[in-house]
């Protein structure tokens, strides 16, 4: 094979290695920024989680007979419309189902326009089944921006992050709701009671699994500290909101706290969850970025 040849087949090799390395790098930029708007897009879906819990807790008292919480169920209802807005601008990007959405929409519309005139029963469940809908919402934008796929976090901080912290806000303020109604009406009937006792034993095995996810993260220690710092005290809340559900609810003949003081001490253990989701969520993109990074 003379020189010449040579010269041609060394250039068609560089020319087909360039090409495969500009590929490549294409492709890894379009991979992790995917992944950076599935977890931006995951943070405006956690506030209407937030909002519309928070909107279900304060029906749930409202609909008892604490008429203190209706100014506040309307300033909540703004606050999750501006919310869908937000989630509005990201329906056709690709992350978010469709269908999904509109069902979200959908319902949010129905329950809004109707739960002064509802049942107890059928606000809390008609808030519980928006909820579940929101909750697999989330699951779809993990899926589409594939957070699971390895290269941008450990499956173990993805686990905790997308599934067991929203689950575990979502139990704390089931009991939220159900405790603010039964403090509201000044008593808890066999039913409350079986039920409050079913979500406190929930949200300890859901905790715990939060602390195994968290601790199998494998996060660098500059990572791993704000996040395990946050989950530590958000600990403490949960366990001081358990104790009252289980003194001044569950285990007395008659509430001995308030719809307005329960719903208040609810309010932070639910916070502190979905703060440990915002510490996480920080956390998984610092990740994202130092695997971005490497060479």
């Amino acid at each position: 094979m003379t020189d010449t040849v040579w010269m041609i087949v060394l250039l068609l090799l560089a020319v087909v290695v360039g090409f495969s390395y500009a590929f490549q790098s294409a492709e890894r930029r379009r991979c992790f920024a995917i992944r950076r708007e599935g977890v931006r897009v995951n943070r405006l879906i956690k506030q209407v989680l937030q909002d519309v819990q928070q909107h279900r807790g304060m029906a749930n008292a409202y609909l008892n007979g604490d008429a203190a919480f209706a100014a506040r169920l309307q300033q909540k209802q703004a606050e999750i419309e501006r919310g869908l807005q937000e989630l509005d601008a990201h329906r056709n990007r690709g992350l978010m189902t469709p269908l999904r959405w509109d069902r979200v929409r959908g319902d949010w519309r129905v329950l809004h326009g109707a739960v002064l005139e509802l049942t107890v029963e059928d606000s809390f469940q008609r808030h519980s089944d928006l909820i579940r809908v929101i909750l697999y919402l989330m699951g779809d934008v993990a899926e589409r921006s594939q957070l699971g796929d390895g290269c941008a976090a450990a499956a173990a901080l993805i686990g905790a992050l997308w599934t067991q912290i929203p689950l575990a806000a979502e139990e704390l303020g089931q009991a939220r709701g159900i405790g603010a109604g039964v403090a509201a009406q000044g008593r808890c009937s066999g039913v409350a009671r079986i039920k409050l006792r079913f979500l406190e034993e929930r949200i300890g095995e859901i905790m715990d699994g939060v602390s195994r996810g968290l601790a199998q993260a494998g996060l660098p220690p500059s990572q791993a500290a704000p996040v395990t710092q946050a989950w530590t005290a958000a600990q403490q809340v949960v366990r001081d909101f358990l104790a009252v559900l289980d003194t001044q609810l569950i285990n007395v003949e008659r509430p001995r706290v308030d719809a307005e003081h329960f719903f208040g001490a609810a309010t932070q253990a639910v916070d502190a969850a979905f703060h440990v989701f915002g510490v996480a969520s920080d956390a998984l993109e610092s990740a994202m970025d130092a695997t971005a990074r490497a060479p």
